[in-house]
């Protein structure tokens, strides 16, 4: 699966952006001119002028690099301030305040719900307030064309209120399909590498634990694979606490990966210390049941040439190191090993 599929959020407002500085961008300098040679609304075809100017500089931007929310926001602004100054400036019979039509729309596509049901209201508000204190309210003079306006509008904002959180709530759940293990609830596979690549931005302190359940095929055979199911789920919440801040991964079938930042090397051998003492003193309760299981844990530590594949074998190195010396222990590259003959003695 392509990971920048599960961006769809971000790609969707990228789009629609790019989309609409390149249209917007033609359309206000046509209206600039039209503004500066005709209508004599030098202040209004000023802004567009810049605004057209915004338009190319956020089009090229995109195509080079990835969607920042500041754009979006300062699109909707310039946008929105036009809207409403050529509302003041021109007469209602000039039909300008049909552009706040559309606005709605581009709020909740480029800013989401939270944005976009406060910036539709004060458009709201804003826009009737002008409209209200025009000298001539023609083509107002009709209550029925104020009226069916006023529902346009508001119907328009329920449909894209209604329609972004849909969206929002389809794509968490389809990135939550993709990125989350079924049965516990960590991360898979994906999502690790997805969080590598893409949501990890500082790695100069990242340590990576990769965890094994000792003898865990025991529990499947003894108990059954439902109760042994129920421990992996239990791991996985403890790990997540004693972990704190960081992230946990599923990694396999009793396999866990823990990304987290730490000052030193000292600081992260402590952490998977006390995980693997947390793990040893648990006493599982699963239907009646006690089980005390055991963990292996190795540690490697980011350095700026690795990639993802080269940080994970290098802790599996030190946790095959951990089992071959006995299990329940913790590795790493900057703890002395046990001599061969200390462990055939």
């Amino acid at each position: 699966m392509d990971i920048a599929a599960l961006n769809s959020t971000k790609s969707l407002r990228r789009n629609v952006l790019s989309w609409m500085c390149l249209c917007f961008g033609f359309l206000s300098f046509a209206f600039a001119v039209f503004n500066l040679t005709v209508n004599n609304f030098a202040l209004l075809g000023y802004i567009e002028v810049f605004f057209s100017i915004y338009c190319l500089f956020t089009y090229i931007s995109l195509l080079r690099r990835p969607l920042r929310f500041w754009q979006s926001i300062v699109m909707c602004a310039l946008i929105t301030l036009i809207v409403i100054l050529a509302t003041a400036l021109a007469t209602p019979h000039n039909g300008v305040f049909v552009w706040s039509f559309a606005l709605p729309i581009l709020f909740y596509l480029l800013l989401g719900k939270q944005y976009g049901v406060f910036l539709s209201a004060s458009l709201l508000v804003i826009q009737s307030y002008i409209l209200g204190t025009k000298s001539s309210l023609s083509p107002f003079t009709t209550f029925n064309l104020s009226l069916n306006l006023m529902c346009v509008y508001l119907s328009i904002w329920a449909i894209s209120h209604v329609f972004e959180g849909s969206r929002a709530q389809f794509s968490r759940r389809l990135r939550n399909l993709a990125l989350l293990d079924p049965l516990t609830g960590a991360g898979n596979r994906l999502s690790m590498n997805h969080y590598f690549e893409v949501e990890l931005q500082d790695k100069s302190q990242l340590y990576v634990f990769l965890l094994d359940l000792d003898f865990f095929k025991e529990v499947n055979d003894k108990y059954g694979h439902a109760v042994g199911d129920q421990v992996l789920v239990e791991v996985a919440t403890l790990l997540r606490v004693a972990l704190g801040r960081g992230y946990v991964f599923r990694v396999g079938g009793e396999e866990f990966a823990l990304f987290s930042s730490f000052s030193d090397k000292e600081a992260a051998l402590n952490a998977a210390e006390k995980i693997r003492a947390d793990i040893e003193s648990k006493q599982f309760d699963i239907d009646g049941l006690n089980i005390n299981i055991t963990t292996s844990i190795g540690i490697a530590k980011f350095r700026s040439s690795n990639s993802l594949e080269e940080l994970v074998n290098q802790a599996d190195k030190q946790l095959y190191k951990a089992k071959r010396y006995g299990r329940n222990k913790v590795y790493c590259k900057f703890k002395k090993e046990p001599a061969l003959d200390e462990l055939t003695a």
